[in-house]
């Protein structure tokens, strides 16, 4: 959890941090908690963030998970910690609980120092890396299930009653990350694949060609790119474009707009309806690609 640092009450330069103390453990760590049968990972963590520190939060790039041997019923067992960067969208105070007695924003370097765990500090190394302040992420989607492909005007071709479902479970999750944008594929799959979403947020859903299958690749990674700033954007796409770019922004020695993006580092070839990318950018150079499911 991260917001610009104040000095005086005034945003200065760079970020801070929001630490927690727990009396019962005597130590100081970083929010988290356990998942809730049935919930989506992600929804736990923006949960768990309020519950224990009052902040609401916008989940941005995946950092490293953390894991470490503890008793389950006398048994030793591995527990894993997910953890994401988060952004402030609202504060509205802390009040001691049974779990937290307090919280505290620090500065990177501070916060790092008063962590008791070596693994958590290795979690706050990595949000470091990413050279906060974090620009907000572009969420990348493909559609969700619409049947086999049309002879003719493949473009009509609906959901499924299966992808229909998928696009119901998608509008829950994806509004976590409150884009302020909502951009599909001209096909009809791809903007009933948003509709739900659509809908919860009150949202348009703009249509963009440049994200239809077989549109030029270096467009559609330069238009994404360009999309990153200081609120999310959300673009619902279909798989060989979606491929195709992934490829581009993994690749060495690709140029956007002028600008080499790769890095060299290559994720899955291949995207699941329904399934996507988290996409945080850092002038068009992509600094983290983490799936979505």
């Amino acid at each position: 959890m991260w917001r610009p640092r104040r000095t005086g009450g005034e945003v200065g330069g760079g970020v801070e941090v929001v630490v927690i103390y727990r009396q019962r453990y005597r130590d100081c760590s970083l929010p988290k908690g356990k998942v809730k049968r049935g919930e989506h990972p992600l929804s736990a963590a923006v949960r768990e963030v309020w519950e224990e520190t009052g902040i609401q939060a916008i989940p941005g790039p995946r950092l490293p998970a953390s894991s470490y041997p503890v008793l389950s019923g006398g048994v030793e067992a591995t527990k894993t910690v997910d953890f994401w960067a988060m952004r402030v969208a609202a504060d509205t105070g802390f009040t001691p609980g049974a779990e937290v007695d307090d919280r505290r924003w620090l500065p990177l370097d501070e916060a790092s120092d008063q962590l008791t765990y070596a693994r958590e500090r290795a979690v706050l190394s990595a949000f470091a890396g990413l050279r906060p302040p974090v620009p907000a992420p572009v969420i990348l989607v493909r559609h969700a299930e619409a049947g086999s492909r049309w002879a003719a005007r493949d473009d009509a071709r609906p959901l499924t009653a299966e992808g229909m479902a998928r696009a119901r479970e998608l509008a829950p999750i994806l509004s976590l990350f409150a884009p302020a944008r909502l951009i599909s594929a001209s096909p009809l799959r791809c903007r009933q694949t948003l509709s739900d979403l659509a809908e919860r947020l009150r949202l348009p859903v703009e249509i963009d060609k440049h994200f239809d299958e077989g549109a030029d690749t270096a467009a559609a990674a330069s238009r994404l790119a360009a999309l990153a700033g200081s609120e999310p954007a959300l673009v619902c796409s279909q798989g060989k474009l979606i491929r195709a770019v992934l490829a581009a922004l993994t690749a060495p020695g690709v140029l956007v707009n002028g600008e080499p993006i790769g890095d060299g580092r290559m994720v899955s070839p291949d995207t699941p309806k329904g399934a996507g990318w988290v996409l945080t950018f850092n002038a068009y150079r992509p600094r983290a690609i983490d799936s979505l499911t």
